[in-house]
């Protein structure tokens, strides 16, 4: 049966001891975080999966009795860049959530200063609009949030029918708000919110993977874009603005995490004042500094450095 699975591209289990051998065979060493520390780590900390998910960004050995093995990777690396990511995850998280109230905010401001609009028939006729499958998706999120603690009472109050758009933006998730928020870009024929249409689609997408701890500069290598990402040209021009030529936008761009991240920091100095960003410089001190603890490990390690130093002069320059 063993066999079997392992000819269906099935991996076995490994045990924790089993795990430091495979990786030892991988050519991992245990320098940096020696075999009983590591075993600790793999058993109390982070599992195997999630650790082993950073070696990508380590180049391997071609030719000769190693090949195929990783060439300067020691067990340390994948700790500290789990924690860095940590570190990444809950310093994007609060930027996304400034960008969804923010655009909110501005979307709330412009239905409610609009003469032509009353704020419930817009959310009617973006109801209406809807394929069937999409508004019974709609219809289905709100009616779930019925015995919810915090919203609850919202949804008693206010019947779908009878909803007005600033009640919707309190019950939508991230997803769904954007979609309103192009459909009232369409409305209005208003070019620049489709545009920041797309940015939130990007934040959103950031937003799902820190909320989820999903792992993340472990993708920061080089890669082609999602078919559905581009960089919009404002934002491009904003890149040449901070130092960036085209050769380095389109080379560090064409990772899609990267892209996102950049158009995340990008939606973040469009939409949000600054009278709410205080915080904001002290969590990149910290983000950085953690980044910078064990630089010297990956002198030898391109991409770790490269997309770094990408992402800190967007950050820098965007962000403070």
């Amino acid at each position: 049966m063993e066999e079997a699975k392992e000819e269906h591209g099935r991996k076995p289990k490994l045990t924790v001891e089993e795990q430091i051998g495979h990786l030892k065979s991988k050519g991992v060493t245990f320098d940096l975080c020696d075999e009983g520390e590591a075993a600790r780590i793999l058993s109390e900390q982070d599992h195997y999966f999630r650790l082993a998910a950073y070696r990508v960004l380590f180049p391997k050995r071609i030719g000769g009795e190693r090949d195929g093995e990783y060439a300067g990777l020691d067990f340390g690396h994948l700790v500290d860049l789990a924690e860095i990511d940590q570190e990444l995850r809950g310093f994007l998280l609060p930027l996304t959530l400034d960008v969804e109230n923010a655009a909110k905010t501005k979307l709330v401001e412009k239905v409610t200063s609009n003469p032509d609009e009353d704020g419930y028939s817009i959310f009617a006729d973006y109801l209406a609009h809807l394929n069937h499958g999409d508004r019974s998706r709609r219809r289905g999120e709100i009616q779930r949030l019925e015995a919810d603690a915090y919203l609850g009472p919202l949804v008693a109050r206010y019947p779908i029918e009878e909803m007005p758009a600033w009640v919707f933006l309190e019950l939508s998730s991230f997803g769904a708000f954007a979609n309103f928020y192009l459909f009232c870009a369409d409305r209005w024929d208003d070019t620049a919110m489709r545009g920041e249409h797309y940015l939130l689609r990007c934040a959103n997408s950031v937003r799902n993977a820190a909320a989820h701890s999903s792992a993340m500069i472990n993708g920061l290598g080089s890669g082609a874009p999602a078919p559905s990402i581009r960089t919009p040209q404002d934002v491009a021009i904003a890149l040449g603005a901070l130092g960036f030529n085209r050769r380095a936008r389109r080379s560090r761009l064409r990772n899609p995490r990267v892209l996102q991240m950049t158009l995340l920091a990008y939606a973040f100095d469009k939409f949000v004042p600054w009278g709410k960003r205080a915080a904001v410089a002290a969590r990149l001190d910290a983000l950085e500094a953690r980044a910078l603890k064990n630089r010297e490990w990956y002198s030898g390690v391109p991409l770790v450095e490269s997309s770094y130093g990408f992402l800190s002069r967007v950050f820098d320059g965007w962000l403070r």
